[in-house]
């Protein structure tokens, strides 16, 4: 395969990159830092050290109770990127023999459920040594074991496989998004390949997605897109390709029209998740599009607002261009406002905001100067408007009473909060 590009500034304009000096450790083995900061390739600290022309190192603390906070379990997710810029680098495949996947930093994991975050679990505190190998071969790996300096330490173990798969979503009453929930696992049916799940299902909004072998770390497979689609015409039986990646990583949203069982199929050699009406005269509608996009968050002070109600009329913003949407609100001087944007009015389904974890920006108050028409460099700065479950809120600070302008722009990512004068 070749590939030819042709500059139409010319092609003094356009430089390839061939080589790569240097690799970092990002994610969370930096447990003492924030949660932007312990994907951000740029923090100096976590380069590797070249020890041969195979082999590149680095040690870093960890602990049995490390990792992310709200679990607290020795379970390390992590990736690898070069020349200190996320759109290149590595993360894991899910083979069970440590190989890595050569990608894009933090979307590096290509999307399907055989790629995804490298994951690892300690059972003590200690000192740890990251191996990277062969990072310019076509079969790079790593691997994790304890530092020279704490040679006691006792092995870490590599998550990476695919093991059993979890249906988790708003279809059940309780623990709904808990991979290590019995009732959630999918059963390997006859054929040998695909996994099935029957639930019954009241009638209303719906979000699942699919995990992998009980551990979220491993990344849980979402909507890639929808196959077959008649118009978007209620019927009984869906099917789509699954998928997770950057920068967007909206769930499975579908519709059910009444009080029903539903069989759920996965086959994990193509990704694809089937959703079927097991009887009676149910129909569901797939979510394929986004028609409406809501502002919602603290906003009490204001009438014209229902604070953090996602599906309430009185949240809608004004659609302007495709993906792009507006909202005129009043805002009180040394207020600090958190806020989300929700799109159908679904309820915390389809959720936009700055995703902390994907090397854009520095905190939640983000707004980009150019929203409307943003560069790279200028989301990479200031921040960009992604999709990933329903995520931690922005904030943004009023420093005078008046009108505000709300800007989302779900195509590029960009948004902004303004004066509206």
């Amino acid at each position: 395969m070749t590939l030819a590009i042709a500059p139409s500034a010319g092609e003094e304009t356009l430089h390839h990159v061939d080589t790569f000096d240097s690799f970092e450790l990002n994610g969370f083995p930096w447990d003492d830092l924030d949660m932007y900061e312990k994907f951000d390739c740029r923090v100096k600290g976590r380069e590797f050290v070249k020890d041969s022309s195979e082999v590149w190192s680095i040690d870093v603390p960890l602990r049995k109770n490390g990792g992310i906070d709200f679990r607290a379990d020795g379970v390390y997710q992590f990736l690898i990127s070069s020349n200190r810029d996320e759109d290149f680098g590595f993360s894991g495949f899910n083979d069970g023999s440590k190989s890595l996947v050569q990608g894009t930093g933090f979307g590096s994991s290509h999307g399907s459920s055989k790629h995804s975050g490298c994951t690892i679990q300690v059972f003590s505190d200690g000192v740890y040594r990251f191996n990277l190998y062969s990072p310019d071969s076509i079969d790079p790996k790593f691997s994790v074991e304890p530092s020279p300096s704490n040679p006691s330490l006792p092995a870490p173990k590599v998550l990476n496989q695919r093991e059993s798969y979890q249906l988790l979503g708003s279809i059940f009453a309780d623990n709904q998004f808990d991979p290590t929930h019995p009732d959630r696992q999918m059963k390997l049916m006859p054929d040998g390949v695909n996994y099935s799940l029957s639930a019954s299902v009241p009638a209303g909004f719906h979000v699942v997605n699919i995990a992998i072998s009980s551990e979220l770390f491993l990344d849980t497979m979402g909507l890639g897109c929808w196959l077959d689609l008649q118009d978007s015409q209620p019927c009984q039986s869906l099917e789509c390709v699954t998928w997770h990646g950057k920068p967007h990583e909206l769930n499975i949203c579908f519709e059910v029209d009444a009080d029903c069982e539903l069989n759920f199929i996965f086959n994990p050699d193509t990704d694809r998740l089937s959703i079927k009406v097991v009887d009676g005269p149910a129909l569901l509608a797939p979510v394929s599009s986004i028609s409406e996009m809501s502002l919602v968050g603290s906003f009490e002070d204001t009438e014209q607002m229902e604070a953090w109600n996602p599906t309430s009329s009185l949240n809608l913003m004004n659609p302007l261009l495709p993906g792009c949407f507006e909202k005129v609100v009043h805002l009180v001087a040394g207020k600090t406002y958190n806020y989300k944007y929700v799109a159908n009015r679904s309820p915390w389904a389809l959720v936009y905001a700055d995703y902390e974890l994907d090397c854009h920006g520095f905190d939640f108050s983000g707004s980009i100067p150019d929203a409307a028409d943003p560069s790279k460099r200028s989301l990479k700065r200031f921040g960009q408007l992604t999709s990933h479950g329903n995520p931690p809120p922005l904030e943004f600070t009023a420093t005078h009473t008046g009108q505000y302008r709300f800007y989302v722009d779900i195509v590029f990512g960009g948004y902004s909060v303004k004066p509206f004068v």
